[in-house]
């Protein structure tokens, strides 16, 4: 996944859906999700250094509508950059880290594919 926010901004919020992989006990995951840490890391890919480390992030659920197939909720981990976290244009590597406080271990997130985010050299007017 590939992730561009502008130099300096705080808009668009990083926003990952946890997608239901057959592994975990899909059932079970809203009850763990609720006693859980949420953290962000982002790091920077050339020089391999972290520019966030294990910041708090949210996760939020998504119900069906009425009327619509669905049986289970859709969970999203999300996070908000601040101004001084966008500062530095660059190519960073983020992922999610979620800490299932019941003691079934750590989930890092993405699963899949690694999400990349390029802040762009473009500046926010103030």
């Amino acid at each position: 996944m590939i992730f561009n926010i502008n130099k300096g901004a705080t808009l668009p919020m990083v926003i990952m859906e946890l997608i239901q992989d057959g592994r975990n006990d899909y059932k079970n995951f809203h009850e763990k999700i609720q006693n859980a840490d949420v953290t962000f890391t982002m790091t920077n890919i050339d020089t391999g250094i972290k520019k966030i480390g294990c910041k708090p992030a949210g996760c939020l659920c998504k119900t069906c509508d009425y009327g619509n197939d669905c049986d289970d909720e859709q969970y999203y981990v999300t996070y908000q950059f601040t101004e001084k976290e966008t500062n530095v244009a660059g190519s960073y590597v983020g992922n999610f880290n979620i800490d299932f406080l019941d003691g079934s271990g750590t989930l890092i997130v993405p699963i899949r594919e690694q999400l990349y985010i390029h802040i762009l050299e473009g500046s926010i007017k103030k």
